[in-house]
């Protein structure tokens, strides 16, 4: 069982793995991103037995041993223990996710809210269920007016992604909230003016 926690990984979901919420172990876990606060830095874990089957140097790349990234880890991994920023994804996470969904449940073309932690999504579909790219978009752009940068995602791009700093607090929370309502209004309510 091969895990990309890429993204996942160092807290993100409110756990430290991502896996950690499922009760499952991986033969082989490759982890970058948060792992050196943007630096480049990415790592592949696995058990001895597993590894020693490479020959020599085999798992080298770009983002692999530079000593400053390597520092960067060290230092971002103290932050996350020190600063308990796994703890707060999992609190934070729950009151972003609390907001979205009462958004969604006045929206009808939102259909889902999902995600762990500090990463969730949105998903917008049309009145027959389909998915539906035009307004995701248009969400997104609307969330741009409002100060927030979100991503879109999914087969179709009909995915609205969240994914805030591990050291974000209520008020911020509060305040995405407040722009993700006048976003998502903007882009529903008022489409037929854009």
């Amino acid at each position: 069982l091969i895990l990309d926690e890429v993204q996942t990984g160092v807290g993100r979901t409110g756990r430290f793995w991502g896996h950690d919420h499922f009760g499952v172990t991986p033969d082989i876990l490759v982890t970058a991103k948060g792992l050196a606060s943007g630096f480049p830095l990415s790592g592949i874990a696995a058990p001895e037995e597993l590894m020693s089957k490479a020959w020599p140097g085999s798992q080298g790349g770009t983002y692999g041993a530079n000593a400053v990234a390597c520092a960067a880890a060290c230092a971002t991994l103290d932050v996350v223990r020190d600063e308990r920023l796994v703890e707060n994804a999992e609190a934070m996470g729950k009151r972003l996710r609390q907001g979205l969904e009462a958004v969604a449940d006045r929206t009808p073309g939102i259909s889902d809210v999902r995600g762990l932690g500090l990463m969730l999504a949105t998903e917008f579909v049309t009145e027959d269920g389909a998915p539906d790219p035009e307004t995701a978009a248009r969400v997104q752009r609307a969330a741009i007016d409002e100060g927030l940068l979100l991503l879109l995602c999914g087969a179709w791009n009909q995915v609205v992604r969240m994914i805030p700093a591990l050291v974000i607090d209520e008020a911020a929370v509060d305040e995405g909230l407040q722009a993700w309502a006048t976003a998502v209004e903007a882009g529903t309510c008022g489409a037929a003016e854009r």
